[in-house]
């Protein structure tokens, strides 16, 4: 990592997994080209659960151990300082470039490797979990919605080897 100060520490790269509201995914496909989907994802642990269609890509590239990155974000912003506090710097490129024309952020990046979830129990935990955290206030019906579409979806995990993290933060 080039800026070494805005590094965060493991516990910190998954609280910044668990914010984000989806995440990119990239690895390379049968054909040596890269392929990229933002997801819905969800954590449990050191391993990462997404949902997707029996056919398409992820169905053919997330199994075996296949290696996947995955780009998580929690918050960006632009900052919008007042007229006066950038009048205060109006003379310091420095200043002006980390404090007025930047991005206030935090990311993760999890180097994972996929695999088909195979069994229904670990299926439907995974979907429970993917359900609670995107729609809690359905989970009366989650049930009959997991038993009826169980069979036409696929689950996939992600084991988490390799975590960074990082921040900027204007102060």
């Amino acid at each position: 990592m080039r800026r070494s100060d805005r590094q965060l520490n493991e516990e910190s790269a998954l609280k910044i997994i668990d914010e984000s509201q989806y995440a990119t995914l990239s690895c390379i496909d049968e054909n040596g080209q890269i392929f990229s989907i933002p997801i819905s994802i969800v954590r449990d642990g050191m391993s990462i659960y997404i949902h997707g269609a029996k056919t398409g890509s992820k169905a053919r590239l997330y199994k075996d151990g296949k290696s996947v990155e995955l780009v998580a974000v929690s918050q960006n912003r632009v900052p919008t300082p007042s007229y006066e506090f950038c009048k205060s710097i109006k003379d310091s490129a420095s200043e002006l470039g980390g404090k007025v024309f930047t991005t206030e952020y935090l990311s993760a990046i999890a180097k994972t490797k996929a695999y088909e979830v195979t069994q229904n129990s670990q299926k439907i935990k995974a979907l429970e979990l993917l359900c609670k955290k995107y729609t809690p206030n359905y989970m009366d019906y989650f049930d009959t919605a997991a038993l009826g579409l169980l069979n036409k979806m696929n689950i996939y995990e992600l084991k988490i080897e390799h975590l960074s993290a990082k921040a900027k933060i204007i102060k």
